[in-house]
């Protein structure tokens, strides 16, 4: 008869040991991914709000004035029915309620994280009215 083998104490060790650095590897290079999806979501989204924004002031929806700027936003959404859940749709990739800004007729929506990513990368069209500024004044 044979003796079954069985592993020894040092063998799992090194199979936990293996199995942990290969899911560290992985981690890693998952937080690029992460990053590069939150930041896709806000510029996205960002877009999403400016034209929605923008279509319906040409319908002859404009912003209400009696309201801060971020109410009149989601109420404009609200109304307009394009937009599901507006709530979702006022926050960033990372979770963070947008700033916005009137600046003489045009509407900016910015993310602080957002920005910061663009930043870090090196990316320099970062909203809509950052590549095509003629179009917009």
């Amino acid at each position: 008869m044979k003796k079954k083998y069985a592993m020894t104490l040092l063998e799992i060790m090194i199979v936990i040991f293996i199995i942990g650095i290969i899911g560290s590897v992985i981690g890693y290079n998952m937080r690029g991914s992460l990053d590069k999806g939150k930041a896709f979501k806000t510029k996205e989204g960002v877009n999403k709000l400016y034209e929605i924004v923008q279509l319906e002031e040409a319908q002859g929806n404009p912003l209400s004035a009696d309201q801060d700027l971020e109410t009149a936003i989601e109420r404009l959404l609200t109304n307009s029915g394009l937009v599901r859940r507006p709530s979702d749709l006022m926050k960033d990739g990372w979770g963070n309620t947008y700033e916005f800004k009137q600046d003489g007729k045009e509407l900016r929506i910015t993310s602080d994280k957002y920005e910061s990513y663009c930043e870090a990368k090196g990316i320099k069209d970062k909203y809509p009215w950052d590549n095509d500024a003629d179009s917009h004044s």
